[in-house]
């Protein structure tokens, strides 16, 4: 894992699991990126969530690369460690206004389990 590759993004990034991601993915997690040269153009992390259970994070494929194939490339590389390592559910969290991600997990077989309108939020899971 390259600790020197950042995410691009137009906001300020104040996440801390990114300015840490070796302590936040390392162990029973991991953190992927795509690269087009040296250029970051896509990224997917996995982390423990609870026993049994893994979270999907990190999720992003830049504008120009959506529709190439490489985030289903991503999702797939995170849904075969999830495997690999004896989860039996992976869960996420996206926004209400990201129609574009709700079609794409659907396709790949995660349910709806639940919307917190409060945060914005809808979730997701997986039974692997």
């Amino acid at each position: 894992m390259d600790q020197g590759v950042l995410v691009p993004s137009d906001l300020p990034i104040d996440d801390n699991d990114l300015q840490k991601i070796p302590e936040f993915y390392g162990g029973k997690g991991r953190f992927w990126v795509a690269l087009d040269g040296d250029r970051v153009v896509g990224s997917v992390a996995v982390r423990e969530y609870k026993d049994k259970t893994a979270k999907l994070r990190r999720m992003f494929v830049q504008k120009e690369y959506r529709g190439t194939g490489l985030g289903q490339k991503l999702l797939d590389t995170a849904i075969q460690f999830v495997q690999e390592n004896g989860y039996t559910t992976i869960t996420l969290n996206t926004h209400t206004n990201m129609k574009r991600a709700h079609h794409f997990y659907e396709k790949n077989k995660f349910i709806l389990v639940g919307e917190k309108e409060d945060e914005c939020k809808i979730c997701y899971e997986r039974k692997i």
